[in-house]
C-alpha cells in the first residue's frame, strides 16, 4: 500500500512538471541533484517547486535531474540558476571553483534547527538478544535502502567505522534502493540482522500504526535535539543553493519565497543551515566526496600542484645553479690560493736566494775594506825592509861579507819580497773598491722593494715601516750594491728603534730631482749625541751595540764611495735620526 502511494505522488509531479505550459517567460533553470528516495518528491521537491511556480508565473521554472556522477561536468557545461541536492553534495563542492551559495535548508518537522536535521538510526528484531551494542554488530548483515544518503546510511557509517573494519561494513551490507521486500520485511525473515533507516521514521510509522513499537529496538541510542532516537550525528537535510550567475534579484526573491513558504506535507519548511562541518568532518572519516583517495597519476598531480611545481622546479634549478656557481668559486678561489702560495713560496725563495747574495755581499765589501787597511798598513813596511835588503846586499858587494851574512840577507830579501806579493794578492779583493762604470745604470725604487722585502722576511721586528717611493727612479750604479745599501740602513734604523717596541717607525722615502735621487731612511730611535752623529758621518763609530762590530756604515761609505754619492746624517726633534743618500741620474 505504502509503494502505491509513493507512485501516485511522483506520477503525480510529474504530470504537474509537464502541464507547465510555457509562453515568452524568462527561463530559471533549477538543476536536482537524482535520489532514489521517494518520499524526497513527495514531501520537498514537488511542493516547492509548485510554490514558486504559483509564486512566480512571470517566470518559466524548468528543472533538470542529474545523477551524481554527472553533476561536476553538468554544473560546469550547463546554465543552471539553482541546485537542490543533499547537504553531503553541497558541502563536498567546491565554493572557490563552483561558487555556490546556500539560500534555504530544508528544516525536519521534529528538528529545531536546519544545521541539526537529519541523523541515523540503527534498528533490529526485539527478540535478537544477541544484538544489545553496536560491537555486537561486528560479522552482522546490515540492510540500508541508500548507500549515498546521510541519513539511510552514511550517518550511521560513520558511527560503525569506530567499531567495525571496513570489510565488515562493505562485505555483508544489503542495498535494496527503496525496492520491496523493504528494510522491515529483512528483518522480520531474518534475512538481515540490522537495519539502517532516517531518525524518526520508525516513531512516525509507529504513530501511524505501520509497524507495532514492540517488534524493533534501537541500536546505540545517542542524545539529541531531535525529537526521536538517534544513534548518529545530527546533519543538515537538502539544500537549496544558487549559482554565481543567477540573477541577485531572482536569489533575493526565491530566497524571501522559500523562507516564507508555508510547511511541506510531512511538516518540514525551508530554513538556514549555518554550519556543515558534520558533514565534511564525517566525509573525512569515511574517505569519500572530496576525501576520497585518488589513484597516483603524475599528470593529475602535476595539473593539481602546477604553481607549486613550478615553483619547486625553479628552486631546483636555483638550488642547482647555486651548488654548481658555488663549486666554480671554491675551486675558483682554490686555485687562487694555490696560486698565491705558490708565488709566496717563489718569493720566499727568490728572498733567501737574495739573502744569500746580498751576505756574500757584505762579506765581499767588508774583505774589501779589509784589504785596503791591510794592504795600506802593511805595504810601507815591507817597502821599508825590502829598502834595507836592498841597501845591505849594495854593502856587501863593496866589502867581503861573511858568506852566512850573504845568505841571510839574501834570504830576508826573498821572504819581503814573497810577503808583498801577498800583499798585492790582497790588494786584489779591494779592487771592488773602484768608481761604479758612468755606463752602467740600476732601477733605485726596484732595489728598495727587494731591500724591503728582504728586511721583513729575514729581520724579526715590532717597528711600523712607512714607504713613499715612485715606480721608477734610474741610477747610475750596480743593482746588488744599491739593495745592500739600503738593507743595510734598515738594519741600523731598526737596531736603532728596537727599545721601542710597538711604537717604533721606520720611513722609507725616495724622491726624484732635476739630477737624479735622494733617499731618505729616517727613524724615530732614542736620542743620540752630537759626537755619535759626527763619528757616524765619518764612518768611524764603533757599534753601540753591545755584540757589534761597527761594519754597517763602513759598508754603507763604502758602496756611496763607489756610486760618487753623498750622505748626510742629521739628528730629528725630538728624537730619531735621518740618513740621506743623494745619488745622481743615468744621464748625469
Amino acid at each position: 500500500m505504502l509503494r502505491l502511494k509513493f507512485i501516485f505522488f511522483i506520477c503525480s509531479t510529474f504530470f504537474c512538471f509537464s502541464s507547465a505550459a510555457s509562453e515568452a517567460k524568462q527561463e530559471i533553470r533549477i538543476a536536482v541533484l537524482y535520489t532514489e528516495d521517494p518520499l524526497f518528491f513527495i514531501n520537498t521537491f514537488a511542493p516547492t517547486i509548485d510554490f514558486l511556480r504559483r509564486r512566480f508565473p512571470q517566470y518559466r521554472i524548468k528543472t533538470q535531474e542529474i545523477t551524481e556522477h554527472q553533476a561536476l561536468d553538468k554544473l560546469k557545461t550547463e546554465e543552471f540558476s539553482f541546485l537542490i541536492s543533499s547537504a553531503g553534495v553541497y558541502a563536498s563542492f567546491d565554493p572557490t571553483s563552483e561558487g555556490l551559495r546556500q539560500i534555504a535548508a530544508r528544516t525536519s518537522p521534529f528538528a529545531s534547527t536546519a544545521s541539526e536535521s537529519v541523523a541515523s538510526v540503527l534498528i533490529t528484531s526485539a527478540h535478537r538478544s544477541d544484538i544489545t551494542s553496536l560491537k555486537d554488530i561486528q560479522g552482522k548483515r546490515i540492510v540500508i535502502r541508500d548507500p549515498n544518503s546521510l541519513s539511510g546510511w552514511l550517518g550511521a557509517k560513520g558511527v560503525l567505522r569506530d567499531h567495525l573494519s571496513k570489510k565488515d561494513l562493505d562485505g555483508r551490507l544489503i542495498n535494496t534502493q527503496y525496492r520491496f521486500p523493504d528494510v522491515y520485511s529483512y528483518l522480520e525473515s531474518d534475512e538481515a540482522d540490522v537495519a539502517v533507516i532516517p531518525a524518526c521514521e520508525l516513531e512516525s510509522l509507529i504513530e501511524r500504526g505501520l509497524v507495532s513499537k514492540e517488534n524493533y529496538r534501537v541500536i546505540g541510542e545517542k542524545t539529541s535535539t531531535l525529537a526521536c532516537k538517534v544513534s548518529s550525528s545530527l546533519y543538515p537535510d537538502f539544500v537549496f543553493s544558487s549559482f554565481p550567475h543567477a540573477s541577485p534579484e531572482i536569489v533575493k526573491d526565491f530566497t524571501v519565497a522559500l523562507l516564507t513558504m508555508p510547511k511541506m506535507p510531512d511538516g518540514g519548511s525551508w530554513g538556514i543551515a549555518n554550519d556543515f562541518r558534520s558533514v565534511l568532518q564525517l566525509f573525512r572519516k569515511l574517505e569519500i566526496g572530496p576525501y576520497k583517495p585518488q589513484p597516483f597519476s603524475l599528470l593529475q598531480l602535476v595539473s593539481k600542484y602546477k604553481t607549486e611545481a613550478i615553483l619547486a622546479l625553479a628552486l631546483l634549478l636555483g638550488l642547482i645553479f647555486h651548488i654548481f656557481r658555488t663549486n666554480s668559486l671554491v675551486l675558483q678561489r682554490t686555485s687562487d690560493l694555490r696560486k698565491a702560495i705558490e708565488q709566496r713560496d717563489r718569493v720566499a725563495e727568490i728572498a733567501r736566494a737574495s739573502l744569500k747574495r746580498l751576505n756574500l755581499m757584505e762579506r765581499q765589501g767588508i774583505l774589501s775594506q779589509l784589504s785596503n787597511m791591510f794592504a795600506h798598513e802593511l805595504k810601507q813596511p815591507l817597502s821599508t825592509a825590502a829598502n834595507y835588503c836592498n841597501g845591505l846586499k849594495m854593502y856587501g858587494e863593496s866589502i867581503q861579507l861573511d858568506p852566512i851574512l850573504s845568505e841571510s840577507i839574501e834570504a830576508i830579501s826573498s821572504e819581503t819580497q814573497k810577503a808583498a806579493a801577498i800583499v798585492d794578492r790582497v790588494r786584489s779583493y779591494a779592487k771592488s773598491t773602484q768608481p761604479v762604470s758612468s755606463e752602467g745604470s740600476a732601477d733605485l725604487s726596484e732595489a728598495i722593494h727587494k731591500a724591503i722585502n728582504a728586511f721583513r722576511l729575514y729581520v724579526s721586528t715590532q717597528c711600523q715601516l712607512t714607504v713613499d717611493i715612485p715606480e721608477s727612479c734610474v741610477v747610475a750604479g750596480d743593482p746588488l750594491e744599491l739593495e745592500i745599501l739600503v738593507l743595510n740602513l734598515l738594519r741600523n734604523a731598526s737596531d736603532a728603534v728596537e727599545p721601542l717596541g710597538a711604537d717604533a717607525q721606520i720611513k722609507v722615502e725616495l724622491k726624484q730631482t732635476e739630477t737624479g735621487c735622494i733617499l731618505n731612511v729616517n727613524d724615530n730611535g732614542p736620542p743620540v749625541t752630537r759626537d755619535v752623529v759626527e763619528r757616524m758621518r765619518r764612518a768611524l763609530q764603533a757599534s753601540i751595540k753591545t755584540d757589534g762590530l761597527g761594519l754597517g756604515l763602513m759598508i754603507v761609505h763604502a758602496i756611496i764611495e763607489r756610486h760618487r754619492a753623498e750622505i748626510n746624517i742629521q739628528q730629528l726633534r725630538p728624537q730619531g735620526i735621518s740618513i740621506s743618500v743623494t745619488f745622481k741620474g743615468a744621464d748625469s
